[in-house]
């Protein structure tokens, strides 16, 4: 089956309709994993026929890749510039009260299965937009840094939308900061 088209190329229709299946599925999968869900479930909560879902996509799998693309990039355009300023502890905070608004969909991505897509989605936004980041550090191998900062950050966010609710944006923030943040992106080596 082909890939599907890009949100770019598409009729309004088809960009309703794929809204539709990322709702529908950030909606059910608050309630299970992406395992418990099946096309049928998602196609019935998106209010859409069962065949129209496959127009879209060829699996349930690559539903979730789109939706955790879809936010890893909004997530990534709404950080990225404050995290290339120089005060990293704001960045973060910023960075965690955006996920915090949209607590509901990152609770869904990061605690049913779907880290891996998102982190992957992430690292592949924050390349398109410069490349390995932070800059390179001599102690740091060449590609590492962007890996790393994605992967540490998937990391906290999880725990906190997993484990640790009671946090605030700004307590998460700091803590994604002092443990990682600040000593990457620090001018000196």
């Amino acid at each position: 089956m082909a890939a599907p088209a890009s949100e770019a190329t598409m009729d309004r229709r088809m960009r309703k309709t794929r809204r539709a299946i990322r709702e529908a599925l950030q909606t059910l999968l608050q309630n299970g994993a992406i395992e418990q869900i099946t096309i049928k479930d998602i196609a019935a909560e998106a209010d859409i026929g069962y065949t129209t879902f496959f127009r879209h996509f060829p699996s349930k799998e690559a539903a979730l890749a789109d939706l955790a693309d879809t936010e890893a990039a909004e997530l990534i355009d709404f950080s990225f510039p404050l995290l290339s300023s120089q005060d990293s502890r704001a960045s973060c905070i910023a960075l965690c009260r955006h996920v915090d608004e949209k607590r509901r969909v990152w609770s869904a991505l990061l605690t049913s299965g779907a880290a891996g897509i998102v982190r992957d989605a992430l690292a592949a936004h924050t390349l398109e937009r410069a490349g390995d980041w932070p800059a390179a550090r001599a102690w740091l191998p060449e590609g590492a840094g962007t890996t790393l900062v994605i992967g540490l950050t998937v990391e906290v966010l999880t725990w906190w939308l997993s484990s640790a609710r009671q946090l605030s944006a700004e307590q998460v923030g700091e803590i994604m900061d002092r443990l990682f943040v600040a000593q990457l992106i620090a001018q000196s080596d």
